[in-house]
């Protein structure tokens, strides 16, 4: 059997096994039991039936020892370790057995090799940067799509807002050595709204020369394919995604709120129905703004429906004009909406959007994206990609299981806790240094015997296995 096809081996929890083990001087590793976020967050994924996704990242090695999905999962919790930066990998990942049994591994693998009889070891940082470094665009593009899917089937809650937001978000990296060039890339990121988040869920990366409309359009028509049609059923896109025809076709299916361009005649014919009405603007509240934006003195809006539509199309639209009064100018902007609709429901439907900005914020702030090292490509592609999805993830964790956090910044790291965890073959259990203590003192002779075997698991503790 290849090594990606080797079936999942899972430990359970029996006390009772183990302590029998035990007493019979046999045990095949002590490690630290940290009980914490990430014990509910592995046991999420596993749940959930994500894990197969790492497996499923194309691979374009001659040499497949080593699955794709352990490089997967481990680029998965780099940001959630908060490492920015791969050489970290080995420091900061692989001298901890809590952290290596969160990635896969289990104490026979770190003892003995990645695989019966090989003698490898878990790979370094170096081979983490060689399995990504041939990745391309539509590999990464590709694994999204598998794994939007996933997410579609077995978190169907997840989509019932129906409420979904598309932007593009750019992300730089500088020079380095070794003829490393500067690098300024884009991501066209769909995700789907959620009480004032927004959760990525596609996306598609380019260089940052290319324009957001093709990008965005092709996202869209794989997230339709992969979720169904009827699953997004409103929309709500910048201005960098305007394009009549397209809207109007998508209008068949879902609403579409977008902002309109000043120099479109849309623009144009509103502000000319608002000169006609002048008493209709009506006033709203003001939104919360960054200290270093201003704040307009006042807000007012109009909308009117039945508009000329785009062209070459006979599609219902409405608009909604924005006029901000500051102390020294006025300005406006306009949202359009296909169907019917009042401007107090275009605007308040458009402000929504702000929360995909939120998340660019927070992924570019908290997230290491805007702290990315001299890297090949590739590589650099391969940690924003598994941190937009651990975002994801991490949210709906969040989500499913009661908490009232919220994803903007990773959860803090782990502490070990007063249990160790005790492995026999395919299980384990939790106990305490003195349970540990009294067992060995109670079976001394069957311990004495075993002695080599029983100190190498402890070893393991005390952070003296080899780096790899």
């Amino acid at each position: 059997m290849k090594p990606q096809e080797r079936a999942w081996v899972l430990f359970e929890h029996n006390r009772e096994r183990v302590v029998a083990a035990l007493k019979e001087g046999r045990c095949d590793g002590i490690l630290p039991a940290a009980r914490t976020f990430f014990d509910g967050f592995a046991g999420f994924l596993h749940r959930s039936g994500c894990l197969p996704l790492f497996e499923q990242f194309p691979d374009h090695r001659e040499r497949r020892s080593i699955a794709p999905f352990f490089f997967c999962h481990t680029m998965l919790y780099r940001p959630l370790f908060q490492i920015s930066r791969l050489a970290q990998v080995g420091d900061t990942l692989f001298r901890s057995p809590f952290v290596l049994r969160l990635l896969g591994f289990n104490a026979r693998q770190v003892q003995q090799g990645f695989y019966k009889g090989s003698g490898e070891k878990p790979f370094d940082p170096e081979a983490l940067g060689e399995f990504f470094a041939s990745a391309t665009d539509e590999d990464f593009f590709a694994h999204q799509i598998v794994g939007l899917e996933a997410i579609h089937r077995t978190q169907p809650e997840v989509f019932r807002p129906g409420l979904w937001v598309m932007d593009g978000f750019r992300f730089t990296v500088p020079k380095g050595g070794h003829g490393l060039p500067a690098g300024d890339y884009k991501a066209c990121v769909l995700g789907i709204w959620q009480d004032g988040e927004v959760w990525p869920l596609l996306w598609r990366f380019a260089d940052g020369t290319v324009h957001d409309l093709p990008l965005g359009k092709e996202v869209l028509s794989s997230a339709i394919q992969a979720v169904g049609k009827g699953t997004i059923r409103h929309l709500l896109v910048d201005a960098g995604f305007v394009d009549g025809k397209w809207i109007a076709q998508l209008s068949e299916s879902m609403t579409v709120t977008v902002r309109i361009r000043e120099d479109m005649e849309l623009f144009s014919d509103l502000q000319g129905l608002a000169r006609m009405e002048p008493e209709r603007w009506e006033e709203i509240a003001l939104p919360k703004r960054p200290k270093n934006k201003e704040t307009p003195l006042r807000r007012e809006i109009i909308g009117f429906s039945q508009l000329e539509s785009w062209s070459a199309r006979d599609t219902p639209l409405s608009g909604c004009l924005i006029r901000d009064t500051y102390a020294t100018k006025v300005d406006e902007w306009a949202i359009a909406q296909t169907g019917d609709a009042e401007a107090q429901a275009i605007y308040q439907a458009y402000r929504k959007r702000w929360d995909l900005e939120e998340t660019f914020m927070a992924c570019t702030r908290y997230w290491q994206m805007e702290d990315l090292p001299p890297a090949r490509r590739s590589v650099i592609l391969a940690m924003v990609h598994f941190a937009l999805l651990a975002f994801t993830l991490l949210a709906i964790y969040l989500a499913v299981s009661g908490s009232d956090k919220r994803p903007w910044s990773p959860p803090p790291r782990f502490l070990p806790e007063r249990e160790f965890a005790v492995y026999v073959g395919q299980y384990y259990a939790l106990l305490l240094a003195s349970e540990l203590m009294a067992i060995i003192l109670e079976n001394f002779e069957v311990w004495r015997q075993n002695k080599d075997k029983i100190l190498s698991a402890l070893q393991m503790t005390e952070g003296t296995i080899p780096r790899f």
